[in-house]
């Protein structure tokens, strides 16, 4: 159990789901936290939760209650909406989960099955050792005022063509880059894509996605790097360079190999930031023999022509951190 839990809060004005808080929770039941998602909008790669849940049990539950509001007994749609919050909100009191996500609660807001009042109610009256989590669109200001980290999620999506692979880029200053693409690329395999997450920077460590992952199938995950970069000691570079340079060979590889659908370059922008491996080496590999394909390169500091290459662009916007406060990673959370 957390020692401290902590309120979250993922907003933005765009329509597109979020899947930080998913991608948290999975990394949280590999170091044995468990999390109840709570889910009130219908999205189709949301039916890969309740497969990942099977394979994360007892440590991924999944209320998928899919509210609709414009169902024709629309009272109905409403009780049961409020029935499935009360039930999280029962949860994140009594501490009976590690983390409580509450999914598309704007949807609740807008209907006005809750208020802004009840969630900050929440907030205030949630156990001191469970980590609450709200992701929706605009959520209002008093629930941010409330929370102690806060990511904006600001989309731009391109012209798509199908004659390229997609590439999403998630970059930013903001938490949420890394489970992003942890929480989308394990959904997705639970779809039936084969999926890759190559870890360019992290060294090989037991972190929680690691061994959450390696329990659901149709998906690997390999740590390639060599830790964060504290120094511009030239042997700590070249150390660095050489653990990239091999990570990408590998990847280079598998791509060639087309045996994945979706590939995770996890951490590739910082990379390419420090200069361990050259943009135009991953520019030369996005090239329509990779259509069909699905890329997302995460990590702060996303180099221009990854900016001009992607299909979307995703910035993870830091409006509130925990760190400044002086709160340290926490296992379960941040590793």
């Amino acid at each position: 159990m957390l020692k401290k839990g902590l309120v979250q809060v993922y907003t933005g004005n765009s329509d597109l789901f979020n899947f930080a808080p998913v991608g948290l929770c999975v990394r949280a039941a590999g170091q044995g936290l468990s999390s109840l998602i709570t889910c009130f909008l219908h999205r189709d790669i949301l039916k890969g939760a309740a497969i990942a849940s099977f394979f994360l049990k007892p440590y991924l539950n999944i209320d998928n209650l899919v509210f609709d509001p414009s169902l024709s007994n629309k009272k109905v749609a409403e009780q049961n909406a409020l029935a499935s919050f009360k039930k999280a909100e029962n949860a994140a009191i009594s501490a009976e989960f590690d983390i409580i996500v509450l999914n598309d609660v704007h949807a609740l807001l807008e209907e006005k099955v809750v208020s802004a009042e009840n969630l900050v109610s929440l907030i205030q009256d949630k156990s001191s050792k469970v980590e609450l989590i709200l992701a929706g669109r605009d959520l209002p200001l008093e629930i941010v005022k409330n929370a102690d980290l806060v990511t904006e999620m600001v989309v731009s999506l391109s012209d798509q063509n199908d004659t390229k692979p997609v590439v999403e880029v998630i970059t930013g200053d903001g938490k949420g880059k890394s489970t992003y693409c942890f929480g989308k690329s394990v959904l997705m395999a639970c779809l039936g894509s084969k999926a890759l997450i190559l870890q360019f920077i992290k060294s090989p460590h037991p972190y929680g996605e690691v061994k959450a992952i390696r329990k659901i199938p149709n998906i690997q995950i390999r740590t390639m790097g060599e830790g964060f970069i504290f120094s511009d000691d030239k042997e700590e570079k070249k150390k660095h360079t050489e653990a990239a340079q091999h990570a990408w060979r590998s990847c280079e590889e598998e791509i060639l190999s087309r045996k994945y659908e979706t590939i995770v370059l996890d951490e590739i922008n910082i990379a390419t930031h420090f200069d361990l491996i050259k943009w135009e080496q991953i520019r030369q590999i996005l090239t329509p023999e990779q259509r069909g394909m699905h890329f997302l390169l995460s990590g702060r500091n996303a180099h221009p022509g990854a900016v001009k290459a992607a299909t979307k662009f995703i910035e993870m916007k830091e409006i509130k951190h925990p760190y400044k406060k002086g709160i340290k990673a926490r296992k379960g959370i941040e590793y």
